[in-house]
C-alpha cells in the first residue's frame, strides 16, 4: 500500500484558525476543522452500522437455528477472536500505512462483506454468517487504531481533549441509536433485504472518510520511499512492546488493580449482551423471533444509563473519591441484577399505545404494548448503566494519569488485549449455562459477587477513612 504525501497547507491552515478561536469555543472549534468533520461524520456512519449489524445478526441466527443461546454467544466469540488476535498487531501495522488508505479501505471491505449476508444466511445451513461476523471484525480492528491514531495529527494541541469528548460522546449515542435502530429497519426492509442499508451506511463512511487529509507518516528518502522495514522487524518490535507493556502492568499494582477491575466490569457487560436475548425471550415477549429483534432495547437503555453517568460523573464528581465511585458503581450493577430477576412477579398485562412506526409501506400507526415487565427493565437498564459508568470512567481516567505518555500505547495495547480476552469464556460459558440453569440463576450468579465487592469495598473505604489511613486500596 503506497504511502500519501499530502500538502501540508491544510494542517497549517488548522493551527492558524485554531489558534484564532476563544478555548471557550469549545465543540465549534474543531467542528470548523474540515478534516475532524469528516473524520467525526465518518466514525458516526460506521458506529451505527456496527451495532445494527449485531441485532441483524441475532436475528438471522435465530431464525435459522433457533431460540437457543449457544448459537448467539457463537456470535459474540466470531466477533472476539479477532480483536483477541489482531488488536495490538494492527496498532503497529496501522502506524506503517497510510491512514486515510486503512479508514476508506476497512470500510469498504466491511460494506462488501455485509453485502454477502444474504449468500451466509442461506449457505452452510447458516453457519457461514460466523465467519463473516470474524470477517467484519477483523476489519474493524485495523479501522479503531488508525482512527484514534488520525485525531493528534488533524488537530491541535489544545483541541485534542474536546476532539476525544466528541468522539467518545458520539459513541455512546452511536450504541443507543444503533441497538434502537436494528428492529425498525428489519421491519422497514425485512429480514433479508437490510444489509443493504448496513452497507449504505458503511459506504457512506468510508465516502466521509475519503475526504480526510493527513500529513505524511514518516519522512521519505531521496528516491521518495519510505524508510526499509522488514515484516520480520515489525513483529519483533511488536513481540518486544507488547513484553514491555506486560512488565509495566506486572510492576504497577495500582494500574494491575485498575484493570482487572475494568476487566470485570466488561466481561460482566458482554456476557450480560447474551442474557438480554434470553431473558427478552424468557419474561418480555412470547415470540422468540420478536425477542431476538427488541433484546436490543435492553441494552440501547443501558447505554442511555452510561451516557448519563459520564455526564454525571464530568459534571458533579470532580472531587469525589474514586475509590467510592467505582464501588458504587459496583454495588449498583450488582444489585441491579439481582432486582431483574424479580421481574417475574410483575404482570404480563399491558396497554397498547398507537405509534408511528417505520413500516415497508412508510410510517404507519403501529399498536406497541408496553408492560410492567418492560418498565420495570428498562428502567434498571439504565441505572445499571450509571453504576457502569462510574465503575469505567475513574479507573481508566486514573490509567491515564499514572501510565508515562511513552509507555500508553504499548500498556492500553495491552488492556484491550486483556479485555477481550476475559471477555470469551464468560460468553461462552453464559450461552451454555443459561440453557441449564435458566437466566435469573445467571443474573444471581454475576450480580451477587458484583453487589458484594461494592459493600466490602465501601466498607473498607469508610473505615480506612475514619481511622485516619486512607489508602488508595484500587
Amino acid at each position: 500500500m503506497p504511502l500519501q504525501t499530502p500538502s501540508t497547507a491544510p494542517a497549517e491552515s488548522v493551527e492558524s484558525l485554531e489558534s484564532s478561536l476563544s478555548a471557550r469555543e469549545g465543540y465549534r472549534v474543531v467542528l470548523t476543522n474540515r478534516n475532524f468533520l469528516a473524520l467525526w461524520i465518518g466514525q458516526i456512519f460506521s458506529q451505527i452500522a456496527d451495532r445494527i449489524i449485531f441485532v441483524v445478526f441475532i436475528s438471522l441466527i435465530v431464525s435459522h437455528f433457533g431460540p437457543s443461546d449457544r448459537y448467539s454467544s457463537f456470535l459474540y466469540i466470531a466477533f472476539t477472536i479477532p480483536a483477541i488476535l489482531l488488536t495490538a498487531i494492527a496498532g503497529v501495522f496501522v502506524d506503517r500505512w497510510p491512514r486515510r488508505a486503512v479508514l476508506v479501505a476497512t470500510n469498504l471491505m466491511r460494506a462488501a462483506l455485509v453485502a454477502l449476508i444474504p449468500w451466509a444466511a442461506q449457505a452452510t445451513g447458516g453457519w457461514a454468517i460466523y465467519y463473516v461476523a470474524f470477517l467484519i471484525s477483523a476489519a474493524t480492528q485495523f479501522f479503531v487504531p488508525a482512527e484514534a491514531a488520525t485525531i493528534p495529527t488533524i488537530v491541535s494541541k489544545s483541541s485534542l481533549l474536546t476532539a476525544n469528548s466528541l468522539f467518545t460522546t458520539t459513541m455512546m449515542v452511536a450504541v443507543i441509536f444503533g441497538f434502537a435502530l436494528g428492529d425498525p429497519l428489519i421491519n422497514l426492509f425485512s429480514l433479508n433485504n437490510v444489509h443493504w442499508a448496513i452497507t449504505g451506511l458503511f459506504l457512506a463512511a468510508s465516502l466521509s472518510l475519503a475526504f480526510v487529509q493527513t500529513p505524511p507518516l514518516c519522512v521519505l528518502e531521496e528516491d521518495g520511499r519510505p524508510p526499509a522495514a522488514s515484516m520480520k522487524e515489525a513483529f519483533a518490535r511488536f513481540g518486544h512492546e507488547i513484553q514491555d507493556g506486560l512488565r509495566y502492568i506486572g510492576d504497577h499494582p495500582i494500574v494491575r488493580n485498575a484493570m482487572l477491575k475494568l476487566a470485570t466490569l466488561f466481561s460482566a457487560m458482554v456476557a450480560l449482551c447474551i442474557l438480554f436475548i434470553s431473558f427478552a425471550k424468557t419474561y418480555l415477549f412470547e415470540d422468540p423471533q420478536v425477542a431476538a429483534q427488541k433484546f436490543a432495547y435492553i441494552i440501547a437503555f443501558s447505554g442511555v444509563g452510561m451516557a448519563l453517568g459520564a455526564f454525571w460523573v464530568g459534571h458533579s464528581f470532580h472531587h469525589a473519591r474514586r475509590g467510592v465511585m467505582v464501588y458504587s458503581g459496583f454495588l449498583s450493577v450488582g444489585l441491579c441484577l439481582v432486582l431483574l430477576t424479580l421481574v417475574r412477579f410483575l404482570s404480563m398485562k399491558g396497554h397498547v399505545i398507537y405509534l408511528p412506526q417505520l413500516l415497508s409501506g412508510g410510517f404507519e400507526l403501529a399498536a406497541v404494548r408496553f408492560t410492567a415487565r418492560m418498565v420495570y427493565t428498562y428502567a434498571l437498564s439504565i441505572i445499571m448503566g450509571v453504576g457502569a459508568a462510574f465503575i469505567a470512567i475513574p479507573l481508566q481516567a486514573l490509567l491515564q494519569e499514572l501510565i508515562p505518555e511513552d509507555k500508553r500505547g504499548k500498556v492500553f495495547g495491552v488492556q484491550f488485549t486483556i479485555l477481550s480476552t476475559s471477555s470469551t469464556l464468560p460468553v461462552l460459558v453464559a450461552g451454555l449455562a443459561v440453557e441449564q440453569v435458566g437466566v435469573g440463576a445467571m443474573f444471581l450468579l454475576i450480580g451477587i459477587p458484583m453487589l458484594l465487592l461494592g459493600v466490602l469495598g465501601l466498607y473498607n473505604r469508610l473505615k480506612a477513612e475514619k481511622s485516619h489511613v486512607f489508602a488508595a486500596n484500587w
